[in-house]
């Protein structure tokens, strides 16, 4: 019985789940210095008698590469965020989002890259990075400060 597994094998066919793509996503992190990171104004909804925020957000440097994981809870809207750099010039190498058209889809052999990463697209102005993240998605931007 397995609950939750980053890759599924079924026969011939080996997928890999939305899970494997998250770790994938965020290998960045390992072994470097994580840097304070503080959401302002993050929405939230109402789940029950609880608030549940929208966005959550971690960030880590090692050598001269900033590693910036967002996620993004809301299941129908998307979401404008802006992230203040502070001080360092930053340009970005690469940035993908994991999302698809449904929050309940799912690899399997049929559809083995249903839900899989995309290039995001992002911007860098006045020191400030912006990116829209679609609904329910888990997004990661890595910057060069150097």
């Amino acid at each position: 019985n397995v609950l939750q597994a980053m890759i599924l094998t079924d026969g011939e066919s080996l997928v890999l789940t939305p899970t494997y793509h998250v770790f994938e996503m965020n290998k960045g992190h390992q072994d470097a210095l994580q840097l304070g990171a503080h959401v302002l104004e993050v929405p939230s909804e109402t789940v029950g008698d609880e608030d549940l925020p929208l966005l959550s957000l971690s960030a880590s440097v090692k050598d001269e590469t900033a590693l910036v994981s967002l996620t993004h809870l809301s299941a129908h809207d998307d979401l404008d965020v802006r992230i203040d750099l502070r001080g360092r010039a930053a340009t970005v190498v690469r940035a993908r989002v994991l999302t698809a058209e449904s929050a309940s889809d799912f690899n399997d052999p049929s559809a083995p890259d249903r839900v899989a990463p995309v290039s995001l697209e992002t911007r860098i102005e006045d020191g400030m990075l912006s990116v829209r993240l679609p609904a329910h998605s888990f997004a990661t931007v890595e910057l060069n400060l150097g």
